[in-house]
């Protein structure tokens, strides 16, 4: 899959727990601690540019964020 994923979380827990999750579906993940490096990495991946700009809150329920994750997709795909 390879698709560039950002995890912006201040608990180091949920963000290795999610980073790990998300590899293993195929994922490449890059980790901010918090929202101003979130912001730096998504200028530096053009990922703005791209309107990646969704979010998703606590708690995560990892099967309902993968089916978000995959209609973000394929809704910038078809565009």
């Amino acid at each position: 899959m390879g698709v560039q994923t950002e995890i912006q979380f201040f608990n180091k827990m949920n963000r290795d727990m999610l980073s790990r999750r998300l590899q293993r579906k195929g994922y490449d993940i890059t980790m901010a601690v918090d929202g101003e490096q979130g912001v730096n990495i998504a200028r530096k991946e053009k990922a703005m540019d791209a309107e990646c700009d969704d979010y998703d809150s606590k708690a995560i329920e990892f099967q309902r964020l993968l089916g978000k994750i995959e209609y973000l997709l394929n809704r910038k795909s078809a565009a």
